[in-house]
């Protein structure tokens, strides 16, 4: 307690501002804050000539009514919830089933069933949203290093048990549900990478390991499973939050150097399929080239307005999945095409604001991390469609069939709630650990 806090005036001034706001985690910092006020109110009023005791007394009456400035102090530090995040998150939704549901109309080989299986994804996923928005997300720090190991565990069977109506697949079967562990497991393996130690405090015999069972096992597991995209995206936020959590530049660049030579060895492997993804890519319209070319076909028969609700696909592959954004755009046209692309742009530099405003350094690294995810979930599927960027098998978050993925992408918009939440409500120590050392 400092000295000044054992006036009982001043004691009596802190206790009743403190009284009115219900964050008590934030109590002992207004009570700081205040005391930093009184103390240089007090010194300039014995400067001035005037007894300690009036001079404490009256820098308190000056500060103003205890009950006001408590009232006030509980309006700023209360929980805030982000509506402009959940607004954009509710048009992605909204635009989802209603591509679904006009894939439903326009082909007879889809059954009802999806759109149910849709509805009832989503009403899980509301309930994780919510769940997770309540949650406080500074309670999941301490499970991040078992999440990671169960998670690898997880797609380590998946690659060599994972079955999917008795076909080998990466999918691991949970009751009635099949869940491929491989596009599953992005989002928990980077969210628990944010809450483990960070670089800056790894010995050097720790650093290997680490490298090793962070940086390596993952990209090897990815690339055992063939998916080139997971692995990219995987290792952009492996190395984002090294970056983030360096003490140096020279550590950075030797954590990063053994993943990367890892990534370079499986895309070396992957020659022929990287060859085709060029050629299709380069050349579309070409006849066996026939993924991109109707894409981009649909594409062009849109118009700025669309065919209309409920229209046959033409031709356009995986419409429920990959391929999303064309057959939305071909229905609604060129003009809803850019709205989207709108949307989900501002939806990303939301993730960017939040990722600004909060103190917290774990919550800052959760957000960066969700950034890399849904940016590259989404911007490519959309550029991808557009013919911008080559193919590759990535579904859109939110607008896609997804099922059980929609529920884990649900879940993480509600973690980011949960920060936006708290982003007064965390006190400034935790946002000022200890500076690292640079060498």
């Amino acid at each position: 307690m400092r000295q000044m806090e054992e006036n009982l005036v001043v004691r009596q001034f802190l206790d009743r501002v403190c009284k009115q706001v219900r964050t008590k985690q934030m109590h002992l910092e207004i009570r700081e804050e205040l005391l930093g006020h009184i103390e240089d109110r007090v010194e300039l009023l014995m400067l001035e000539g005037h007894p300690e005791e009036f001079a404490v007394q009256e820098a308190v009456k000056q500060m103003g009514d205890p009950g006001d400035i408590g009232k006030s102090l509980h309006v700023a530090h209360r929980p805030q919830l982000d509506w402009k995040l959940l607004v954009m998150l509710a048009l992605f939704l909204i635009i989802g089933l209603v591509g679904m549901v006009s894939v439903y109309f326009a082909d007879e080989r889809y059954s009802v069933s999806l759109v149910e299986r849709k509805l009832f994804c989503f009403g899980i996923g509301v309930l994780f949203l919510i769940g997770f928005y309540f949650l406080d997300y500074r309670k999941l720090k301490k499970y991040s290093d078992p999440v990671f190991f169960l998670i690898v565990i997880l797609m380590v069977i998946s690659l060599v048990y994972g079955q999917l109506h008795d076909r080998r697949t990466d999918y691991i079967n949970i009751g009635p549900i099949g869940v491929n562990m491989i596009t599953f497991s992005l989002i928990p393996l980077l969210l628990a990478l944010a809450g483990m130690k960070p670089a800056s405090q790894w010995g050097r015999w720790e650093a290997v390991l680490n490298i090793l069972y962070r940086g390596v096992l993952p990209v090897v597991l990815y690339s055992i499973s063939s998916s080139i995209i997971y692995t990219y995206i995987y290792v952009i936020g492996f190395l984002i939050l090294t970056w983030r959590t360096s003490k140096s530049l020279k550590q950075f660049a030797m954590i990063a150097a053994l993943p990367l030579v890892g990534v370079a060895i499986f895309l070396s492997t992957q020659t022929d399929h990287l060859l085709l993804r060029w050629r299709e890519f380069m050349n579309p319209s070409a006849k066996e080239m026939w993924y991109m070319g109707n894409n981009a076909d649909a594409i062009q028969t849109a118009g700025w307005f669309g065919q209309g609700f409920g229209q046959a696909t033409p031709r356009i592959p995986y419409v429920l999945y990959d391929n999303v954004f064309p057959y939305l755009i071909y229905c609604f046209g060129w003009l809803f095409g850019i709205v989207v692309g709108v949307l989900i742009l501002l939806f990303l530099v939301r993730l960017w604001n939040i990722s600004t405003v909060h103190k917290d350094p774990y919550a800052k690294h959760i957000a960066a991390v969700l950034i890399v995810v849904f940016g590259f979930r989404l911007l490519w599927p959309l550029l991808m469609g557009l013919g911008v960027l080559p193919k590759v098998t990535l579904e859109p978050p939110f607008f896609s069939y997804s099922g059980v993925n929609q529920i884990l992408d649900m879940a993480a918009v509600g973690l980011l709630l949960s920060i936006y939440r708290r982003k007064n409500l965390v006190p400034s120590e935790v946002g000022e650990a200890a500076p690292m050392k640079v060498a």
